[in-house]
């Protein structure tokens, strides 16, 4: 769902139907405890110029509509503003709406991916999608991204293919008649003036020989339908399954070949509701275009996804990436270690803008080195990246230790960047020792302690980038880098997955919806594995209900009451509170029940 300026590269090929196999996950949002909620309004718009503010207020588990005792992920879109409703800018946004991702908890290769979705009238500026983003560390589009279904297109998109699939020709099709999907992967190929980031999308079809969105002029909005993709490591298909039958969205599925291997790699899930942005007809964030007209509170339900195996394949990965112990090595030819990185294979070691061009220093050990030259440019940067995020959660008590010959002069700074793009770092002033490191021209090791550099939101279970080196004073100079390591990692120590990294403690929050009929959602964090009792009681002090009382793991928590009491009786409105008690943790809330 980024900004659609892209060169389709199409290469058919015969599609044998194989069997579905057996189902191997499926979420059917009785909680959201896979899922991470987003917040915010992202860089320019999530990259698109959206108009909406995604906060937590907007996500629950709810009853579907008229499917009694079926839940469903519920997303609600809102007219509305706030101090705390802007832009990257701090320019106020009028729209709120919901993001949930299952990045850091859930990843996918392969196998059939099948969601039932209903979306609400969009009318003009609604955009609801789920898809699948890479877990590759190497970023949009060269980590690829797989919507399995979008609704909200430009008319010049709709009229271009609205004689298939449904279509009347007449280009005359509405944002809530029309549903597609896409696959965007990077190719030197689509790499223009109007496209520098190279982003190929197999939806960009300006022949219409090749894309088949599905139209339905009875509109394909307020109700469900089911989505499809099939996906193996030679192709793609999409479908949609409306009323029984199966349509697919392309003429054949899309081929996976060294272009876009991007696609052999796992990916995360995602799904939500946006207002406006590049993909609509409506305005954007910075830009022109016709005004929302949207219904609001606009209602996104997503009743579940499941994963089958398909050709024999379909891999679901549960939690973080392994966690590493021992030593783990960055860049080093003679350090023993446990694991590690090896440059051009699993991991890249990158020059910020032009900083830094090659130098001649030799290695300080074995046969290779890292030497740099400054350009000149006052300021330099550079890191090793891992392809994927690597958990070194284990090395919390340990130490990242390299060697370094810099001139005394020299400012610098050495730190880590995390998969979710928080950054930390520790300074070397000039002319001083610090980290064991001594400034005499000569190679030196410093050793930096992990709880030092890690800060206080970096997720040590997600790293991006395991060694960054800065400076910012604007000498110019020539330096190098060797035996690069992380050292004192144990044993592998398992621990419970959750979101953002783990909470930073004991938090009952704000239920929602609040006032609310019939369900609410309560959310909880917790900071460790513990004991979890959260119970309803009446202005009197009775209690009503007792929601939870087992042991719950760490992470960002949630659990619905559905304003019955422990008998399963409906209780009257009113005014209730709900405390949660946790390893000597006590908080209480207020919510209101409307009849």
């Amino acid at each position: 769902m980024k900004s659609y300026f892209f060169t389709l590269l199409i290469i058919f090929l015969n599609f044998s139907y194989a069997q579905i196999g057996e189902v191997i996950w499926e979420e059917n949002f009785n909680d959201l405890d896979d899922w991470m909620i987003i917040t915010g309004n992202g860089s320019w718009g999530w990259g698109n110029g959206e108009l909406e503010f995604y906060q937590e207020e907007n996500v629950e588990i709810a009853v579907v509509p008229g499917e009694q005792g079926n839940n469903a992920l519920h997303i609600t879109a809102q007219e509305e503003s706030g101090p705390d409703i802007v832009d990257q800018w701090g320019n106020p946004l009028n729209y709120t709406s919901g993001k949930v991702t299952t990045k850091a908890k859930i990843a996918i290769k392969y196998g059939v991916i099948e969601t039932r979705v209903r979306v609400p009238d969009l009318d003009l500026g609604g955009w609801p999608a789920v898809w699948l983003l890479g877990t590759s560390n190497l970023g949009w589009p060269r980590s690829g991204e797989i919507d399995i279904m979008e609704m909200g297109s430009r008319q010049e998109f709709r009229d271009l293919h609205d004689e298939h699939n449904g279509g009347n020709d007449s280009d005359n099709s509405t944002v809530n008649q029309v549903v597609g999907a896409n696959a965007i992967f990077y190719a030197d190929e689509a790499v223009t003036s109007e496209n520098p980031s190279g982003a190929a999308s197999i939806s960009w079809d300006p022949d219409d020989d090749y894309c088949r969105p599905y139209y339905n002029y009875d509109n394909l909005n307020d109700r469900f339908l089911t989505y499809r993709i099939y996906w193996d490591p030679d192709s793609i298909r999409f479908t949609v399954i409306d009323d029984s039958v199966e349509y697919d969205l392309y003429t054949e599925p899309f081929p996976i070949d060294s272009v876009s291997a991007e696609f052999q790699e796992p990916f995360y899930l995602i799904a939500n509701l946006a207002i406006g942005g590049l993909f609509t007809d409506a305005v954007y964030n910075g830009g022109s275009g016709l005004p929302i007209s949207m219904p609001f509170p606009a209602h996104m339900y997503v009743d579940y996804i499941k994963v089958m195996e398909w050709n024999g394949q379909g891999e679901v990965h549960i939690g973080p990436p392994t966690f590493q112990g021992g030593t783990f090595g960055l860049f080093t030819d003679t350090t023993p270690i446990d694991n590690g990185l090896v440059a051009g294979d699993d991991a890249e070691i990158y020059v910020w803008e032009g900083t830094l061009s090659e130098g001649s220093i030799p290695p300080y050990e074995g046969e290779n080195g890292i030497s740099w030259q400054t350009t000149g440019l006052g300021w330099f940067g550079a890191g090793i990246m891992s392809m994927q995020p690597v958990n070194l959660f284990n090395f919390g008590e340990g130490h990242l230790k390299f060697m370094i010959k810099i001139p005394a002069n020299i400012s610098f700074q050495i730190g880590i960047i995390d998969a979710w793009g928080n950054q930390s770092y520790v300074e070397f002033p000039s002319n001083q020792t610090k980290y064991g490191l001594v400034r005499d021209g000569n190679w030196g090791q410093a050793s930096i302690p992990i709880d030092d550099i890690r800060g206080e939101y970096i997720d040590l279970r997600m790293l991006s980038y395991e060694f960054v080196v800065l400076e910012v004073n604007g000498a110019s100079c020539e330096f190098a880098l060797d035996d690069i390591y992380w050292e004192g990692g144990g044993t592998v120590k398992v621990i419970h997955d959750n979101d953002r990294g783990f909470p930073m403690k004991y938090i009952l929050k704000d239920n929602y919806p609040n006032p609310f009929n019939p369900t609410t959602t309560l959310h909880y964090d917790l900071p460790e594995d513990a004991l979890v009792n959260i119970t309803i009681y009446d202005m009197m002090g009775r209690q009503v209900k007792t929601l939870i009382n087992q042991t719950k793991n760490a992470g960002y928590k949630s659990v619905i009451w559905d304003a019955t009491n422990d008998y399963g009786k409906p209780v009257s409105a009113g005014i209730y509170l709900y405390q949660i008690q946790s390893n000597g943790f006590i908080q209480t809330r207020k919510m209101l029940l409307l009849k």
